[in-house]
This record gives C-alpha cells, structure tokens and sequence, in this order.
C-alpha cells in the first residue's frame, strides 16, 4: 500500500480528505507536534524518514481578513510551508498536491468563466501569498499539482471539523430574521468539499502543473443564494442584494480538469447532490 502524507489531516479540508482515503492509502497525519511546517529542514528529515509516495498539502491560514492584517504569518504559512514541502517532495521523489484558492483570481478585470492561463494580480494578501506560493512550488517540484479550489462548504458531520460555507450563513439569515446580503455583481463558484474528495484519487494522478479545482457556477452570487435558499426551504427574504454592488469576478473554467476525466460540476447541482447524500 502506498504511504501519501496529509498536512492540515484536522482541518475542514484534510479531515474529509483523511476519511475519503482511508484504507487506500498508507496515512500520515502528522500533528504540529511532529511535523513544523514552519521548519524547512524538520520537513525534509521528516519526508526522508517515512518516503512517502504522495504529500497533500492542505493546511493553511485560510481567512482573507486575518491573512490582510498578519502579513507575516500569512507569508510562513501560506508561501513558506509550501516552498519548502516542495523542496523536501523534489528530494525524497514524491508527488505534491498543494492546494491554493479562488483567491488569485481576485481583482481581475476579465468576465466570464476564467482559464488557469488568466493574467493575475491578486488584490489581498492571501491571493497574492497563494498565487507566489503557486510558482515556488513548481519552480521548485515541476510534478507537482496546485488545486485552486472554490470556497468550499459541507453539512456537519460528527468528529470533523466543520464550515457550512453559505449554506450556514443562508439557514443563520433565516433563523435570525435578517436577510443575507449578496452581490449581484458577484460570481465565483460555491463547492461541495465532498465533490472535490471523493475524485482524489484521480488527482494524484495528474501531471504537474496548475488547476482550476472548484464547481463551475453561471450563477452571480445573489442568484447563487436564492437557488440554495429555495433548495433548503428557506423563505425568499432569507437573501437580499448589497447596497453598493461592485464586479467581482471568480468564477473558474474548469476544462483542463475536465480534460483528464476529473468532473466537479457545477454550484447548483453540487448542492442538490448534497443534500441528497444526507438525507435532506
């Protein structure tokens, strides 16, 4: 059995992707404890020690706003660990999956569903450290794949941690009574992490390189809401538009994925097959 390394194996996203791979792969899950991702040199001790076949790199300082106010550590997390996972991938021969986000995309002037070939000049800290983190990574493990994955959602499930995404803000909305407000000048994918996770296996098979990682969405974000609200019974009020709407574009043309046989879908009906999985 192949032995595949997962950073972050607590979070949101490793904790889905430890449940999914379990039993097909050899994991590790190493805690802060053992693995100091902050360490350059304890990475490449520790990647030499076990060998691993595969690395995925999901542990990150994922919130935009403390990323914009604690520069530095955004840098350490977000740049560094993954700088230096690639390195210590390069020497022990194993192949790096590292995700980034949706993020590098924003601040873009272009429309439409956007290819991974977009010129980019990310507007927040986190984008800008993702987007640089990118290209150290390849530059320093060309086999490696980075993932830019959509913001991403999943209903609670026991003994793993948890971000309902908008379906948690919609339900909050009406339970509080005041309306969610949404952009209608707004597009980006919404993802369903379990339609990322379950198609894993495929993903450690591609070729390095760049890829758009999240469901595709023709939907602006006001619209988004609405058809997620109306899915989950919610009253029409439950959403609103904002007062001052400005264009934002990040939404992500997922054909290079798609090309490998890798389908996410699109926004809608991720949420519908969501629900269905539960239940509900």
């Amino acid at each position: 059995m192949e032995r595949l390394l997962i950073t972050g194996a607590t979070g949101f996203v490793g904790g889905r992707l430890a449940r999914s791979l379990a039993g097909k792969y050899e994991l590790l899950t190493p805690g802060r404890a053992e693995l100091d991702l902050f360490d350059a040199g304890g990475i490449a001790r520790y990647l030499r020690a076990r060998r691993p076949a595969f690395v995925v790199h999901a542990a990150a300082l994922a919130d935009t706003g403390y990323c914009e106010a604690h520069p530095q550590e955004s840098e350490a997390v977000n740049l560094r660990a993954p700088e230096a996972l690639a390195a210590a991938c390069a020497g022990v021969g194993a192949k790096l999956v590292a995700f980034s986000s949706d993020q590098v995309y924003n601040g873009t002037e272009l429309a439409g569903p956007l290819p991974e070939s977009a010129p980019l000049a990310p507007v927040n800290v986190y984008g800008r450290h993702k987007l640089e983190a990118e290209r150290r990574v390849l530059a320093a493990c060309p086999g490696a794949v980075c993932l830019r994955a959509s913001w991403m959602y999943d209903l609670p499930v026991q003994g793993l941690k948890n971000s309902t995404g908008l379906p948690g803000r919609l339900y909050g909305a009406a339970l509080s009574g005041r309306p969610l407000a949404l952009n209608p000048l707004e597009w980006r994918g919404v993802s369903w992490v379990c339609g990322l996770t379950e198609r894993f296996e495929a993903i450690l098979q591609l070729p390095g390189g760049v890829y758009n990682a999240g469901a595709e969405n023709a939907l602006n974000s006001l619209e988004t809401g609405r058809a997620m609200a109306a899915r989950l019974g919610l009253p029409e009020n439950t959403v609103c538009a904002v007062r001052d709407p400005r264009p934002r574009n990040l939404a992500m043309d997922t054909a290079k994925l798609r090309a490998f046989g890798i389908e996410l879908g699109n926004t809608v009906d991720g949420f519908a097959r969501c629900l269905r999985e539960y239940g509900l």
